[in-house]
Protein backbone atom coordinates (compact mmCIF):
# COMPACT_ATOMS: atom_id res chain seq x y z
CA UNK A 1 0.00 0.00 0.00
CA UNK A 2 2.61 2.28 0.95
CA UNK A 3 4.73 1.39 -2.50
CA UNK A 4 1.39 2.47 -4.72
CA UNK A 5 1.17 5.51 -2.50
CA UNK A 6 4.66 6.69 -3.09
CA UNK A 7 3.94 5.55 -6.60
CA UNK A 8 0.70 7.97 -7.11
CA UNK A 9 2.57 10.89 -5.56
CA UNK A 10 5.16 10.72 -7.61
CA UNK A 11 2.99 10.34 -10.86
CA UNK A 12 1.29 13.29 -9.52
CA UNK A 13 4.68 15.38 -8.71
CA UNK A 14 5.85 14.52 -12.15
CA UNK A 15 2.61 15.62 -14.17
CA UNK A 16 2.72 18.79 -11.85
CA UNK A 17 6.10 19.65 -12.96
CA UNK A 18 5.44 18.93 -16.53
CA UNK A 19 2.22 20.88 -16.40
CA UNK A 20 4.86 23.93 -14.98
CA UNK A 21 7.16 23.44 -17.65
CA UNK A 22 4.81 23.49 -20.15
CA UNK A 23 3.37 26.68 -18.75
CA UNK A 24 6.35 28.43 -18.40
CA UNK A 25 7.37 27.85 -21.90
CA UNK A 26 3.81 29.04 -23.02
CA UNK A 27 4.85 32.46 -25.20
CA UNK A 28 3.73 35.22 -22.56
CA UNK A 29 0.09 37.00 -23.57
CA UNK A 30 1.08 40.62 -22.83
CA UNK A 31 2.54 41.70 -26.02
CA UNK A 32 -0.31 40.01 -27.76
CA UNK A 33 -2.51 41.93 -25.61
CA UNK A 34 -0.41 45.46 -26.40
CA UNK A 35 -0.66 45.04 -29.95
CA UNK A 36 -4.27 43.93 -29.80
CA UNK A 37 -5.10 47.31 -28.39
CA UNK A 38 -2.55 49.52 -30.30
CA UNK A 39 -2.74 47.94 -33.59
CA UNK A 40 -6.61 46.97 -33.45
CA UNK A 41 -9.02 48.15 -31.03
CA UNK A 42 -7.74 52.35 -30.61
CA UNK A 43 -7.35 52.35 -34.92
CA UNK A 44 -10.76 50.56 -35.12
CA UNK A 45 -12.77 52.62 -32.99
CA UNK A 46 -11.00 55.65 -34.54
CA UNK A 47 -12.19 54.64 -38.16
CA UNK A 48 -15.84 54.12 -36.98
CA UNK A 49 -15.52 57.54 -35.08
CA UNK A 50 -13.64 59.03 -38.32
CA UNK A 51 -16.64 57.79 -40.57
CA UNK A 52 -19.55 58.46 -38.48
CA UNK A 53 -18.49 62.69 -38.43
CA UNK A 54 -18.05 62.20 -42.06
CA UNK A 55 -21.91 60.90 -41.75
CA UNK A 56 -22.87 63.87 -39.56
CA UNK A 57 -21.04 66.52 -41.99
CA UNK A 58 -22.88 64.94 -45.19
CA UNK A 59 -26.11 64.96 -43.27
CA UNK A 60 -25.64 68.59 -42.07
CA UNK A 61 -25.36 69.12 -45.64
CA UNK A 62 -28.21 67.07 -47.13
CA UNK A 63 -30.28 69.30 -44.30
CA UNK A 64 -28.82 72.74 -45.55
CA UNK A 65 -29.15 72.07 -49.18
CA UNK A 66 -31.25 69.16 -50.34
CA UNK A 67 -30.60 67.96 -53.47
CA UNK A 68 -29.95 64.85 -55.29
CA UNK A 69 -26.32 65.26 -55.34
CA UNK A 70 -26.37 65.73 -51.65
CA UNK A 71 -28.46 62.57 -50.90
CA UNK A 72 -26.42 60.45 -52.85
CA UNK A 73 -23.55 61.60 -50.80
CA UNK A 74 -25.10 61.08 -47.44
CA UNK A 75 -25.82 57.36 -48.77
CA UNK A 76 -22.19 56.91 -49.72
CA UNK A 77 -20.95 57.96 -46.52
CA UNK A 78 -23.76 55.91 -44.53
CA UNK A 79 -21.87 53.26 -46.86
CA UNK A 80 -18.70 53.93 -45.58
CA UNK A 81 -19.87 54.12 -41.60
CA UNK A 82 -21.34 50.83 -42.49
CA UNK A 83 -17.76 49.15 -43.28
CA UNK A 84 -16.34 50.95 -40.56
CA UNK A 85 -18.24 49.63 -37.91
CA UNK A 86 -18.41 46.00 -39.40
CA UNK A 87 -15.00 45.98 -39.16
CA UNK A 88 -14.48 46.26 -35.02
CA UNK A 89 -18.72 45.05 -34.35
CA UNK A 90 -17.17 41.73 -32.95
CA UNK A 91 -15.17 42.85 -30.44
CA UNK A 92 -18.09 42.37 -27.55
CA UNK A 93 -15.70 43.55 -25.16
CA UNK A 94 -15.08 47.01 -23.08
CA UNK A 95 -16.79 50.58 -22.97
CA UNK A 96 -19.24 49.29 -25.92
CA UNK A 97 -21.02 46.55 -23.47
CA UNK A 98 -21.86 49.30 -21.28
CA UNK A 99 -24.54 51.90 -21.17
CA UNK A 100 -26.18 49.66 -24.29
CA UNK A 101 -24.24 51.51 -26.26
CA UNK A 102 -23.70 48.35 -28.89
CA UNK A 103 -27.31 48.17 -29.41
CA UNK A 104 -27.16 51.87 -30.14
CA UNK A 105 -25.12 51.62 -32.54
CA UNK A 106 -26.66 48.71 -34.35
CA UNK A 107 -29.52 47.00 -33.00
CA UNK A 108 -30.15 43.05 -34.88
CA UNK A 109 -31.49 40.88 -35.42
CA UNK A 110 -34.64 42.75 -35.11
CA UNK A 111 -36.75 39.85 -35.68
CA UNK A 112 -39.91 41.16 -35.19
CA UNK A 113 -39.21 44.46 -37.37
CA UNK A 114 -38.98 46.55 -34.19
CA UNK A 115 -36.88 49.36 -35.47
CA UNK A 116 -38.45 49.61 -38.68
CA UNK A 117 -41.55 50.32 -36.84
CA UNK A 118 -40.75 52.84 -34.37
CA UNK A 119 -38.40 54.87 -37.27
CA UNK A 120 -41.55 54.79 -39.64
CA UNK A 121 -43.77 55.84 -37.05
CA UNK A 122 -41.82 58.47 -35.69
CA UNK A 123 -41.40 60.13 -39.08
CA UNK A 124 -45.08 59.58 -39.86
CA UNK A 125 -46.30 61.41 -36.55
CA UNK A 126 -43.31 63.73 -36.94
CA UNK A 127 -42.36 63.04 -33.28
CA UNK A 128 -40.04 65.77 -32.29
CA UNK A 129 -38.04 63.78 -29.69
CA UNK A 130 -36.10 62.20 -32.39
CA UNK A 131 -34.92 65.43 -33.64
CA UNK A 132 -32.20 66.11 -31.29
CA UNK A 133 -29.43 63.74 -30.17
CA UNK A 134 -30.23 64.54 -26.54
CA UNK A 135 -33.96 63.21 -26.52
CA UNK A 136 -33.31 60.60 -29.02
CA UNK A 137 -30.23 59.41 -27.07
CA UNK A 138 -33.36 58.28 -24.55
CA UNK A 139 -35.66 56.59 -26.89
CA UNK A 140 -35.80 52.59 -27.76
CA UNK A 141 -32.32 51.49 -28.99
CA UNK A 142 -33.27 50.58 -32.02
CA UNK A 143 -34.59 54.23 -33.14
CA UNK A 144 -30.58 55.51 -32.57
CA UNK A 145 -28.36 53.84 -35.32
CA UNK A 146 -27.07 52.72 -38.37
CA UNK A 147 -30.36 50.17 -38.66
CA UNK A 148 -32.67 53.37 -37.60
CA UNK A 149 -30.42 55.43 -40.09
CA UNK A 150 -30.91 53.10 -43.10
CA UNK A 151 -34.13 53.12 -43.06
CA UNK A 152 -34.08 57.34 -43.05
CA UNK A 153 -31.85 57.31 -46.02
CA UNK A 154 -33.05 54.30 -47.70
CA UNK A 155 -36.24 53.10 -46.79
CA UNK A 156 -39.75 53.84 -47.96
CA UNK A 157 -40.30 57.91 -48.75
CA UNK A 158 -36.45 58.55 -48.43
CA UNK A 159 -36.03 59.76 -52.24
CA UNK A 160 -38.05 63.09 -51.04
CA UNK A 161 -34.87 64.00 -48.45
CA UNK A 162 -33.53 66.02 -51.26
CA UNK A 163 -36.63 67.80 -51.33
CA UNK A 164 -37.00 70.80 -48.44
CA UNK A 165 -39.58 69.41 -46.92
CA UNK A 166 -38.90 66.81 -45.59
CA UNK A 167 -36.82 68.86 -43.03
CA UNK A 168 -38.33 66.73 -39.90
CA UNK A 169 -37.20 63.16 -41.26
CA UNK A 170 -33.57 64.96 -41.84
CA UNK A 171 -33.35 66.30 -38.54
CA UNK A 172 -34.13 62.89 -37.47
CA UNK A 173 -31.39 61.55 -39.91
CA UNK A 174 -28.76 64.33 -38.11
CA UNK A 175 -29.26 63.28 -34.34
CA UNK A 176 -28.72 59.79 -35.20
CA UNK A 177 -25.39 60.54 -36.93
CA UNK A 178 -24.89 62.70 -33.96
CA UNK A 179 -25.69 60.52 -31.75
CA UNK A 180 -23.25 57.57 -33.57
CA UNK A 181 -20.15 60.22 -33.10
CA UNK A 182 -21.53 60.63 -29.44
CA UNK A 183 -21.23 56.80 -28.78
CA UNK A 184 -18.19 56.10 -30.89
CA UNK A 185 -15.94 59.19 -28.87
CA UNK A 186 -17.23 57.19 -25.63
CA UNK A 187 -15.93 54.50 -26.83
CA UNK A 188 -12.87 55.65 -27.50
CA UNK A 189 -12.42 57.33 -24.20
CA UNK A 190 -12.52 54.17 -22.22
CA UNK A 191 -10.03 52.50 -24.15
CA UNK A 192 -7.88 55.40 -23.73
CA UNK A 193 -7.29 54.91 -19.54
CA UNK A 194 -3.89 53.18 -18.85
CA UNK A 195 -5.41 53.68 -15.12
CA UNK A 196 -8.70 51.70 -16.05
CA UNK A 197 -10.14 49.65 -18.37
CA UNK A 198 -6.73 49.76 -21.21
CA UNK A 199 -4.69 49.17 -17.41
CA UNK A 200 -6.48 45.92 -17.04
CA UNK A 201 -6.54 44.35 -20.57
CA UNK A 202 -3.08 45.00 -20.55
CA UNK A 203 -2.12 42.74 -17.33
CA UNK A 204 -3.64 39.37 -16.20
CA UNK A 205 -3.55 39.41 -12.40
CA UNK A 206 -5.48 37.47 -9.74
CA UNK A 207 -7.88 40.55 -8.86
CA UNK A 208 -7.83 41.38 -12.51
CA UNK A 209 -12.03 41.30 -13.90
CA UNK A 210 -11.38 40.70 -16.83
CA UNK A 211 -8.71 37.99 -16.43
CA UNK A 212 -6.61 36.58 -13.93
CA UNK A 213 -4.02 34.31 -16.30
CA UNK A 214 -2.34 34.51 -19.61
CA UNK A 215 -4.94 31.71 -20.05
CA UNK A 216 -8.14 32.87 -19.30
CA UNK A 217 -6.76 35.90 -22.05
CA UNK A 218 -6.36 33.73 -24.57
CA UNK A 219 -9.90 31.96 -24.21
CA UNK A 220 -10.97 35.46 -24.17
CA UNK A 221 -9.48 37.07 -27.26
CA UNK A 222 -9.65 33.57 -29.28
CA UNK A 223 -13.54 32.99 -27.86
CA UNK A 224 -14.03 36.88 -29.54
CA UNK A 225 -12.54 35.47 -33.03
CA UNK A 226 -15.25 32.63 -32.66
CA UNK A 227 -18.04 34.08 -31.62
CA UNK A 228 -18.05 36.87 -33.76
CA UNK A 229 -17.80 34.16 -36.95
CA UNK A 230 -20.42 32.23 -35.44
CA UNK A 231 -22.55 35.61 -35.04
CA UNK A 232 -21.79 36.32 -39.02
CA UNK A 233 -22.93 32.70 -40.14
CA UNK A 234 -25.96 32.48 -37.84
CA UNK A 235 -27.41 36.29 -37.06
CA UNK A 236 -26.24 37.01 -40.74
CA UNK A 237 -25.78 34.82 -43.23
CA UNK A 238 -28.35 32.23 -42.15
CA UNK A 239 -31.13 35.20 -41.29
CA UNK A 240 -31.65 35.55 -45.50
CA UNK A 241 -30.22 31.85 -46.68
CA UNK A 242 -31.98 28.59 -46.20
CA UNK A 243 -29.41 26.29 -46.17
CA UNK A 244 -31.97 23.34 -47.42
CA UNK A 245 -34.54 24.91 -49.49
CA UNK A 246 -34.25 28.05 -51.71
CA UNK A 247 -38.19 28.79 -51.25
CA UNK A 248 -37.73 29.33 -47.70
CA UNK A 249 -34.98 32.42 -48.74
CA UNK A 250 -35.82 35.72 -46.93
CA UNK A 251 -33.81 38.32 -48.59
CA UNK A 252 -36.02 41.19 -46.61
CA UNK A 253 -34.66 39.61 -43.05
CA UNK A 254 -31.14 40.37 -43.82
CA UNK A 255 -29.09 43.32 -42.26
CA UNK A 256 -28.90 46.61 -44.61
CA UNK A 257 -30.96 44.76 -47.29
CA UNK A 258 -32.41 48.40 -48.32
CA UNK A 259 -28.82 50.11 -48.92
CA UNK A 260 -27.44 47.36 -50.61
CA UNK A 261 -24.99 46.91 -47.83
CA UNK A 262 -25.32 42.96 -46.61
CA UNK A 263 -22.64 41.55 -48.07
CA UNK A 264 -20.67 44.29 -48.01
CA UNK A 265 -21.07 44.42 -44.28
CA UNK A 266 -20.49 40.56 -44.30
CA UNK A 267 -16.92 40.84 -46.09
CA UNK A 268 -15.97 43.97 -44.22
CA UNK A 269 -17.17 41.67 -40.68
CA UNK A 270 -14.59 38.97 -42.01
CA UNK A 271 -11.65 41.46 -42.73
CA UNK A 272 -12.19 42.56 -39.40
CA UNK A 273 -11.70 39.21 -37.39
CA UNK A 274 -8.76 38.42 -40.10
CA UNK A 275 -7.43 41.71 -38.90
CA UNK A 276 -7.70 40.67 -35.23
CA UNK A 277 -5.99 37.41 -35.79
CA UNK A 278 -3.16 39.05 -37.65
CA UNK A 279 -2.95 42.23 -35.61
CA UNK A 280 -2.78 41.09 -32.35
CA UNK A 281 -0.02 38.36 -33.02
CA UNK A 282 -2.17 35.98 -31.18
CA UNK A 283 -0.45 32.91 -33.72
CA UNK A 284 3.01 33.01 -31.68
CA UNK A 285 0.85 30.87 -29.13
CA UNK A 286 0.18 28.23 -31.88
CA UNK A 287 3.90 28.22 -33.22
CA UNK A 288 5.82 25.46 -31.18
CA UNK A 289 2.44 22.99 -31.89
CA UNK A 290 1.54 24.03 -34.85
CA UNK A 291 4.16 26.22 -37.02
CA UNK A 292 1.87 26.30 -40.46
CA UNK A 293 -1.51 26.74 -38.49
CA UNK A 294 -1.84 30.76 -38.79
CA UNK A 295 -0.86 30.40 -42.23
CA UNK A 296 -3.91 27.93 -42.53
CA UNK A 297 -5.95 30.30 -40.92
CA UNK A 298 -5.17 33.23 -43.18
CA UNK A 299 -6.03 31.34 -46.35
CA UNK A 300 -9.40 30.18 -44.85
CA UNK A 301 -9.99 33.73 -44.13
CA UNK A 302 -9.01 35.09 -47.96
CA UNK A 303 -11.08 32.25 -49.14
CA UNK A 304 -14.08 33.59 -47.21
CA UNK A 305 -13.68 37.39 -47.98
CA UNK A 306 -12.74 36.80 -51.71
CA UNK A 307 -16.58 35.13 -52.02
CA UNK A 308 -18.12 37.55 -50.00
CA UNK A 309 -16.53 40.08 -52.20
CA UNK A 310 -17.47 38.62 -55.32
CA UNK A 311 -21.29 38.76 -54.10
CA UNK A 312 -21.26 43.07 -54.03
CA UNK A 313 -24.97 42.76 -55.28
CA UNK A 314 -28.26 42.97 -53.78
CA UNK A 315 -29.27 40.52 -51.91
CA UNK A 316 -32.67 39.32 -53.36
CA UNK A 317 -30.59 39.22 -56.59
CA UNK A 318 -28.21 36.74 -55.11
CA UNK A 319 -30.90 34.47 -54.13
CA UNK A 320 -32.78 34.33 -56.99
CA UNK A 321 -29.75 33.78 -59.00
CA UNK A 322 -28.89 29.57 -58.86
CA UNK A 323 -24.90 30.13 -59.34
CA UNK A 324 -24.54 33.31 -57.16
CA UNK A 325 -26.84 31.70 -54.39
CA UNK A 326 -24.39 28.63 -54.17
CA UNK A 327 -21.58 30.76 -53.47
CA UNK A 328 -23.39 31.93 -50.55
CA UNK A 329 -23.26 28.43 -49.45
CA UNK A 330 -19.65 28.44 -49.87
CA UNK A 331 -20.04 31.13 -48.24
CA UNK A 332 -21.42 29.49 -45.22
CA UNK A 333 -19.51 26.73 -45.64
CA UNK A 334 -15.82 28.73 -45.47
CA UNK A 335 -16.92 30.22 -42.48
CA UNK A 336 -17.71 27.22 -40.61
CA UNK A 337 -14.06 25.88 -42.14
CA UNK A 338 -12.56 29.00 -40.18
CA UNK A 339 -14.33 28.30 -36.81
CA UNK A 340 -13.19 24.96 -36.97
CA UNK A 341 -9.99 25.83 -37.29
CA UNK A 342 -9.99 28.05 -34.32
CA UNK A 343 -12.29 26.13 -32.22
CA UNK A 344 -10.32 22.75 -32.28
CA UNK A 345 -6.74 23.09 -33.56
CA UNK A 346 -5.48 26.63 -33.05
CA UNK A 347 -7.26 26.13 -29.37
CA UNK A 348 -5.42 23.03 -29.23
CA UNK A 349 -2.00 23.94 -30.38
CA UNK A 350 -2.26 27.37 -28.09
CA UNK A 351 -2.27 24.98 -25.39
CA UNK A 352 -6.16 25.57 -23.98
CA UNK A 353 -7.76 22.39 -22.27
CA UNK A 354 -8.99 19.71 -25.09
CA UNK A 355 -12.83 19.68 -24.33
CA UNK A 356 -13.09 23.14 -24.38
CA UNK A 357 -16.01 25.03 -26.36
CA UNK A 358 -16.18 28.48 -27.43
CA UNK A 359 -19.13 27.35 -29.33
CA UNK A 360 -21.28 26.80 -26.32
CA UNK A 361 -20.03 29.60 -24.56
CA UNK A 362 -18.21 27.27 -21.70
Amino acid sequence: MNRLLICLVALFVSAAVARADQDAARPPIGPVLQRMLAEYVRPGYAEVNAAATDLKTSVAALCESPSDESLDATRSAFRTAVESWSRIEWLRLGPVMSENRLERILFFPDRKGTGRKQVEAAIASRQENVTEVATLAGQSVAMQGLGALEFILFGSGSNALAAPETSHRCAFARAAATNLVDLSDEIIAGWRDETGLAGAFLKPAPGNPLFRTDQEALNLLLGQMIHGLEAIRDTRVNAFLDRENPAHDRPKSALFWRSGMTLPSIRANLEGLEALFNESGIEIVSKDRAPRLADTIRFEFRQAIRTARDLDKPVGDLLADPETREKLLYLDYAIKIIIGRLDEEFAQAGGLAVGFSFGDGD
